[in-house]
């Protein structure tokens, strides 16, 4: 069994594989002041109530954009699984060609969101992640990283009016009934959410005009992936373990080397 860890922002996603397949998911909150052993309470009891014995772990593949908590991860590998990590950086073969001014500059979680699109077969494509950032990623037919933008993250968008402004509420990302609200609950809804909306379509007419190959997948992740996708005709797939696949690709790549 292959353990694959995706360590982002704001949370991280730990994936279960075997026979070449995710087989089972959890996530928590990202917290850089937790321990190795306090991260591995955590796993512990997933794996407990999942029916997961760690004897079976023989692999351990991590995607972090959070340096801080990489030697906390190394940490908990060595010496609860007796398991040199394999990090995503430059270096190891990805099955992507990076297409940019300085490749090491790409993001784990870029890589690792790409090559899950690669190895889902739905090339070329547009995946967009939304999490601390919204981030597009287009990968050409031929495995080439064409670019990445890069725009806020809705919750974070939605607090930073709850944090800087003295009478606007904290709100809960979900489409309001109308585009113009009632009340400041319901503006703030429509504005962040209907706003967000025209963000996403306009940013994938925009880079598959650039892509220039047609048709182009649009695949979604992300913790708020579901509830805008609905709302994008452009979207064909919705994947909230896409990175986790990608590790996953990435790792068995590495593994023929």
């Amino acid at each position: 069994m292959v353990l694959t860890i995706d360590v982002g922002n704001t949370n991280i996603k730990f994936g279960f594989a075997e026979n070449r397949k995710i087989v089972n998911f959890f996530k928590m909150a990202t917290d850089r002041g937790r321990t190795s052993d306090e991260y591995m309470i955590f796993l512990e009891m997933f794996c407990k109530i999942s029916n997961i014995s760690f004897s079976r772990i023989t692999d351990i593949v991590i995607c972090s954009v959070v340096p801080p908590l990489n030697p906390i991860f190394e940490s908990l590998t060595n010496r609860y699984f007796n398991v040199k990590p394999l990090f995503i950086q430059p270096g190891i073969k990805t099955g992507l060609i990076i297409n940019a001014e300085n490749p090491k500059e790409v993001g784990a979680d870029i890589i690792a969101g790409a090559a899950g699109a690669v190895s889902l077969g739905k090339l070329p494509a547009i995946v967009i992640s939304f999490g601390t950032a919204t981030v597009f990623t287009a990968i050409s037919s031929k495995k080439e990283l064409l670019g990445v933008s890069i725009a806020p993250g809705i919750i974070r968008s939605a607090e930073s009016l709850f944090m800087h402004t003295s009478k606007l509420p904290r709100i809960e990302i979900k489409k309001p009934l109308r585009f113009l609200g009632r009340n400041t609950r319901e503006s703030i809804q429509s504005g962040v959410f209907y706003g967000f909306q025209g963000l996403v379509e306009n940013m994938i007419n925009g880079i598959k005009q650039e892509i220039d190959e047609s048709p182009v997948y649009v695949i979604v992740c992300g913790g708020l992936c579901k509830e805008i996708a609905g709302e994008v005709p452009e979207i064909d797939i919705i994947d909230p373990i896409l990175n986790l696949k990608g590790l996953l690709s990435i790792y068995e790549k590495n593994l023929e080397n």
